[in-house]
């Protein structure tokens, strides 16, 4: 549950300044047609304007009357009569009293009466008009001792009044007894405060305060948290700021589980002139469930999650990122997230034009039942250089890339690498239109590895393992060619663009005896046809000549709709076994890809990705995308199939992987919608994830309800219920219940 009033009291104070300081002349002259203000106003002339302005000597009274217009720099005041006694040293102001800030703001007031040094001073009936269109009214207001700031009988609402009505309560409103600005302690104070739904009051405070509008960070209590959940049971927070200094602040945040204990979290923030670091870490004693089912007892359970970044000058920078855990479930236990790896790394990183270089560490934390973190990779250091030169004269393009790694584990094969490739390309465009694209390139690996078995590759830890260097010189040269033909009929634009590509380079330059650490993920598709190296990292190459040809058709429409076609394949005179059973690329023919985008307006957006076997022409993939409605009923909707799909954990074992996500959603009114949707896994007919909840948002007030329920099962994950709420109060806080 979230609740803040900062916004009222520290805006109300600051008005009742302005106008207080605006409308008082000097002390030792009377008001004249252009005149300037104290200087507890800043000295600043002011522009007096009335229809008629008199002074009696006898009793020392300055009087502007009718249509009195005060200008200072963008602050405006107009009021019907402003009365200055010289003997006294008080200002009065009365009859429709109105200052426009420059805010935009507008403040009425039906008196105001004040001292010429500012000190002590009264307003009646202030109404207040805000830039926002939000609304605030006190019956008074009173400055005393020249610190103090009281509003009596408040009320402050960013509501719209009832068109019809405009007597009617608003959505919501705030009521204070009181509010008091102490300019001395830097504090707002409230008493006796309410907060009103359509006039009813629902919540009560007798007292809160908050920091003054010149404070923007005090150490104190942050607003507090409610929560519940079958695995930790009802949970409240309630953190705690504490601010080092004008940069850098602590959050202590306790949690208190009614089934888990506490958790301690504490987050450390500090800015500097170049950079940020920003951690968070929590720790508890709890039980833990293991693999095997058994409990291990009063175990230290935590995390920590830390971010940092550094200029070290207008080229260079360096930073970290740690994100480490004590045990596997850790984190989706107490609602910290649910990622299935963490990465740490450490790196420095420079740009210069086209010119991009990078070291970093990097450490892994496998969070899966299977993963086993003593063979998680450790690098130190990984490198890496790009150069891309300027267009030549001919419009020839130069690329440079060098990249340097060292990698170890503590139970496992180390490797370390060097890859050198520079490449060469030139486009040239025909007078016909063709478009050609040649270009050459040169790639020298080299490879040390310990604790490796060729034999044996899959092995991470092999029992035969032992020292090896490797390395290949690998060539290429591609030429590539597109010809695209253009078609206007009436709005609607065609274009035709068949595409083929030559691309040679030698065979069987994947040797065993270097082992594969970055290139174990292949997903042949249209976006990689025509690469070069469809392999994601270095330690695996492309091998071989191969053809790869496809055909684009698209139809662009005046009114903005378009359609996109696209179908390939490629060819290889050389099958070898470097692409594995289930990537699409292991035989001659590799399977056909394609890829259709249809989006003929705002209401409807799909994209269709597919993969056919060449065999046998059987779809071995699917993946859709759709967006279809209109707000006031519209269809997500993502589906994916994949065929012979290779298994994290053993590559010799295929799985078929088919899962649904949909998504319906209606704003069935201005102000109220509604959604429900759902996640199954088809291949394992089991439904993941479902969700429904129900809206209403206006200028001023969010309410959200979200049903939730899981069908995870992980060790102490269990599948679970939750339902969630969430009101916002806009310009007021927050209240949260999940």
């Amino acid at each position: 549950m979230r609740l803040s009033g900062a916004w009222l009291g520290r805006r109300a104070g600051l008005w009742l300044v302005s106008l207080l300081a605006l409308i008082a002349p000097p002390a030792d002259r009377p008001a004249v047609a252009q005149t300037a203000t104290p200087e507890v106003a800043g000295d600043q002339p002011s522009l007096i304007t009335a229809d008629s302005i008199t002074y009696d000597e006898t009793i020392g009274i300055v009087t502007a009357r009718g249509h009195v217009e005060i200008s200072q720099q963008d602050r405006v005041l107009v009021a019907d009569t402003v009365s200055y006694n010289r003997n006294t040293d008080v200002v009065i102001a009365t009859g429709n009293v109105a200052l426009l800030e420059p805010s935009g703001d507008v403040v009425f007031a039906d008196y105001m009466e004040v001292t010429g040094d500012l000190r002590e001073g009264f307003v009646r009936d202030i109404r207040v008009l805000l830039s926002d269109r939000s609304r605030m009214a006190a019956v008074s207001g009173v400055r005393t001792g020249g610190d103090r700031t009281e509003l009596s009988k408040t009320v402050y609402s960013p509501c719209e009044l009832c068109q019809k009505d405009p007597t009617r309560a608003p959505l919501w409103q705030l009521k204070a007894d009181k509010v008091v600005w102490d300019q001395t302690k830097k504090t707002v104070t409230y008493r006796d405060a309410w907060l009103e739904f359509f006039g009813v009051p629902v919540f009560y405070t007798p007292y809160f305060s908050h920091p003054d509008p010149t404070v923007k960070r005090q150490t104190g209590f942050l607003a507090p948290g409610f929560g519940s959940s079958e695995q930790l049971g009802y949970q409240f927070e309630i953190p705690y700021f504490i601010v080092l200094s004008d940069t850098s602040d602590v959050t202590l945040t306790p949690i208190i589980t009614t089934k888990q204990g506490v958790v301690g979290q504490v987050e450390y923030r500090q800015l500097f002139e170049n950079g940020y670091v920003d951690v968070l870490g929590s720790a508890t004693v709890a039980d833990i469930e293991s693999n095997n089912n058994l409990v291990k007892e009063d175990r230290f359970r935590g995390h920590i999650r830390g971010t940092g970044e550094f200029d070290i000058n207008e080229t260079y920078r360096w930073g970290f990122r740690i994100d480490r855990t004590t045990d596997d479930t850790y984190l989706r236990v107490y609602n910290f997230g649910s990622p299935s790896k963490l990465t740490s790394r450490l790196y420095a990183e420079g740009f210069d034009g086209r010119d991009y270089g990078s070291v970093q560490a990097i450490t892994w934390q496998g969070l899966r039942a299977q993963d086993d973190n003593e063979q998680e990779p450790i690098i130190v250091p990984l490198a890496d250089y790009n150069f891309v030169s300027e267009p030549g004269q001919w419009g020839g393009v130069y690329r440079f890339d060098a990249n340097l790694l060292d990698l170890f584990r503590v139970e496992g094969r180390d490797v370390r690498r060097i890859s050198l490739a520079g490449s060469w390309s030139l486009p040239y465009t025909s007078r016909r239109g063709e478009i050609y694209t040649l270009t050459a390139r040169l790639q020298a690996d080299g490879y040390w590895s310990n604790d490796y078995d060729p034999s044996n590759p899959d092995e991470i830890d092999p029992a035969n393992g032992g020292e090896h260097f490797a390395g290949r010189i690998f060539p290429e040269l591609a030429l590539q060619w597109r010809y695209p033909l253009v078609r206007q009929t009436g709005s609607m634009r065609q274009v035709i663009e068949p595409i083929v590509q030559l691309r040679l380079a030698p065979p069987d330059e994947n040797p065993e005896e270097i082992p594969n650490e970055d290139s174990q993920d292949l997903e042949f598709d249209d976006t990689n046809l025509f690469a070069l190296n469809r392999f994601s990292g270095v330690d695996r190459v492309d091998p071989g000549p191969r053809i790869d040809y496809g055909l684009k058709w698209t139809a662009l429409s005046d009114l903005g709709g378009y359609t996109s076609v696209f179908i390939g394949q490629s060819w290889r005179p050389i099958k070898d076994d470097v692409f594995g059973p289930g990537t699409g690329l292991q035989d001659h023919f590799s399977d056909i890809v394609g890829h259709l985008q249809i989006s003929p307006a705002s209401w409807l957006d799909a994209s269709y990705r597919f993969r056919i076997s060449e065999e046998d022409l059987n779809f071995t993939r699917h993946e859709v995308s759709l967006y279809a409605g209109v707000p006031e009923l519209n269809l997500q909707l993502n589906y994916l199939f994949s065929d012979k799909v290779l298994s994290s954990d053993d590559s010799s074992v295929v799985t078929d992987r088919e899962e649904i996500y949909a998504r319906l959603s209606s704003q069935f009114t201005d102000h109220w919608s509604v959604f429900v949707s759902h996640r199954h896994d088809l291949e394992e007919n089991l439904s993941l994830t479902t969700r429904a909840g129900i809206q209403y948002k206006d200028e001023c007030f969010t309410f959200e309800g979200v049903y939730e329920r899981t069908n995870f099962r992980d060790r102490e994950i269990e599948p679970d219920n939750a339902f969630f709420v969430r009101i916002v109060l806009r310009n007021l806080g927050e209240i949260s219940l999940d």
